[in-house]
């Protein structure tokens, strides 16, 4: 006798018996898989059933595994390799979470994905990109995403967040699938499974502003210019000039204008704009103008922040000032920004400041974004009252008695 490490169900139906081997050691998990496959033979009948549930080997050998096609679409997409890997993360948890890879296991065990030391990670990999791309139907994508945002519970802002992210996932996913990308690929392709998905568009997660930038710089004047000038500086590009993160990681001083006020986004040996329009002048005030002006005089860098040496191979989010970033991110926290992304809403607030200065093209302008909708949707907080006044004097106020 040989035991099997997954399980199986043998089903009489229509005078047949059948074999279905339900892919998982996990008894919970082939529990569900035997329920499924027993309600299609009563629903759909014995030959959908064994078309879905048991294809022949041939048959699945035409549609290529999830590992194919990524790697074919690393090679012969237009597609950066950075913007594959991001896009890559969200197929194979969508793909883990329709096949049912993780279901019935405990924390312990599902922990082993993130191994990267004794090889739990690389197997996870391998059972994720093994499975035929051909799971990815429009039926289990709906189900994948209504089931996501029904794990929030009755939580309404839970439920938005939840919202936002599965509708993320899908727009990440989806430009896998576009006829640009699908055009070029050698492997065998199913049909495409968003050709019957309909996005639904959560709503924009309107930026809050609860910062006081003034109280801000004058606690990082006293707090940081002297005992971390990294950081201090890294708030100061992306408070002051509305800097992304990236941008201000491999800014060159090369890129600053001290004379005309002004500081450039552009391309660079180390950096690659976001988009078109994140190439960008950006006015300087005078009082920023100066303090530049002195980390320049004490600079021995080609960089305006001093960390390690840039990778612009990198797939990934590779910044040189990682500990600085994490610093500034902690030191953020301690000042009552409760943010996810607390660094980033400091150039949410510098483009509220110049839309309610200046208006909202020119924050667009400021932040280089390519939709002026972007700007006022997500990036830019009234700063400013806009009330009504119809002659106060006209109003009688009535005290009412306890």
């Amino acid at each position: 006798m040989v035991e099997m490490p997954e399980w199986h169900v043998r089903i009489a139906a229509l005078g047949q018996r059948n074999w279905f081997n339900l892919g998982t050691s996990n008894q919970a998990a082939a529990a569900v898989k035997a329920r499924d496959i027993y309600v299609s033979l009563i629903t759909v009948g014995l030959e959908a059933t064994l078309v879905k549930h048991k294809p022949s080997p041939a048959a699945k050998a035409e549609i290529c595994t999830v590992g194919e096609f990524l790697a074919d679409v690393g090679v012969r997409s237009h597609l950066k390799a950075m913007t594959v890997r991001r896009y890559a993360v969200k197929l194979r948890k969508m793909v883990a979470d329709i096949a049912r890879l993780e279901e019935g296991l405990k924390a312990k065990a599902r922990r082993t994905k993130y191994d990267h030391v004794t090889g739990g990670r690389a197997a996870w990999l391998a059972k994720v990109d093994g499975q035929s791309l051909d799971l990815l139907t429009a039926e289990e994508i709906n189900a994948w995403r209504n089931a996501y945002v029904a794990k929030a519970g009755a939580d309404p802002v839970k439920r938005k967040s939840a919202e936002r992210s599965a509708a993320s996932y899908l727009r990440c996913v989806r430009a896998l699938f576009t006829e640009d990308v699908l055009s070029v690929l050698k492997v065998k392709l199913p049909a495409n499974p968003f050709e019957g998905v309909k996005l639904k568009d959560p709503g924009p997660a309107r930026y809050h502003s609860e910062i006081d930038p003034a109280w801000l710089l004058g606690c990082a004047e006293q707090e940081l210019r002297d005992s971390d000038t990294n950081a201090y500086l890294a708030l100061f590009l992306c408070l002051w000039a509305g800097l992304r993160r990236k941008e201000a990681d491999l800014l060159m001083w090369a890129q600053v204008d001290l004379e005309a006020g002004e500081l450039s986004i552009r391309r660079t040996a180390y950096f690659e704009p976001k988009t078109e329009e994140s190439v960008r002048t950006i006015d300087l005030a005078p009082a920023a103008v100066d303090v530049l002006r002195v980390f320049k005089k004490w600079s021995g860098s080609e960089f305006v922040l001093k960390g390690s040496d840039p990778d612009p191979a990198a797939t990934y989010d590779f910044y040189r000032c990682d500990c600085t970033w994490r610093d500034l991110n902690a030191w953020l926290r301690g000042k009552g920004v409760s943010e996810r992304k607390a660094i980033h809403s400091l150039r949410k607030e510098s483009g509220s400041l110049i839309a309610s200065a200046h208006g909202i093209e020119a924050a667009r302008q400021h932040l280089g974004h390519r939709d002026i909708r972007t700007t006022s949707s997500h990036y830019v907080d009234k700063k400013k009252r806009h009330e009504v006044s119809i002659g106060a004097s006209q109003l009688r106020v009535v005290e009412g008695s306890a």
